[in-house]
């Protein structure tokens, strides 16, 4: 569905992802694990569009997507919610979905729309009303995942979903990426949470200053102790 081959992308002169190469197949859910600084966001950021690589190759489906600007990336089919949630302060939350909303870019329509995503999280349809910054963490959350959904995506992009949150709502995050699984969605998921990576990834990778040191199934990663302390501080 999604594949990186030797991506190296650069702030100025300093080399941030260094030769970055990995796959998530179609209908799995990868998680990123690394510490702050890894080249988590980054990963994210430059399959999104948001930062171009100086060199290698970032193929979604039949699409070279390496050198599109993230409004086209968008549009064929790539969801992405966005570390801190960045929800519209301004907007209600049915506002924020709604705005966000565009048909299926590929054969398969999920058919997500405002409704369907208040069945996924009938908190926010209770809320319908309420400004983005009258909700808890946790709803901002849902609303974030919720209006990237609402774009109808096959592949979501999430940038460490758990941050700031309680271990009962983080726990509920598991659970809502299970279920978008079960759709059929691809998903990649940027995470420090070993619990939540492991919860609702098929396969994890390890990324340490800018590549990719580790990858294996979350029950090889957790019966790992060694591999946890040297690159997650476990």
């Amino acid at each position: 569905m999604l594949e990186l081959q030797e991506i190296h992308s650069y702030y100025g002169t300093s080399h941030i992802l260094q030769g970055v190469t990995f796959s998530v197949p179609k209908g799995k859910c990868v998680a990123l694990l690394g510490r702050n600084g890894a080249g988590k966001s980054t990963t994210i950021h430059t399959i999104a569009g948001l930062h171009k690589s100086r060199t290698g190759t970032i193929r979604f489906k039949e699409h070279t997507v390496s050198s599109l600007p993230s409004h086209q990336i968008s549009r064929i089919g790539i969801g992405l919610v966005p570390q801190g949630r960045r929800i519209f302060p301004s907007l209600t939350i049915r506002e924020n979905l709604t705005m966000a909303s565009r048909k299926s870019a590929g054969s398969g329509d999920t058919g997500w729309d405002i409704e369907k995503v208040y069945e996924l999280f009938p908190v926010l349809k209770e809320r319908e009303k309420n400004m983005g910054t009258q909700l808890s963490g946790g709803q901002q959350q849902m609303l974030a995942i919720g209006r990237a959904l609402m774009t109808n995506p096959q592949f979501l992009l999430m940038d460490e979903p758990s941050e700031g949150l309680a271990p009962v709502i983080i726990d509920q995050v598991g659970d809502i990426v299970c279920k978008l699984k079960e759709t059929g969605l691809s998903i990649l998921m940027v995470e420090q949470n070993i619990a939540l990576a492991c919860k609702a990834a098929d396969k994890i990778l390890i990324m340490n200053k800018g590549t990719i040191v580790w990858k294996g199934t979350p029950s090889e990663l957790l019966e790992n102790e060694q591999i946890q302390h040297k690159y997650l501080g476990v």
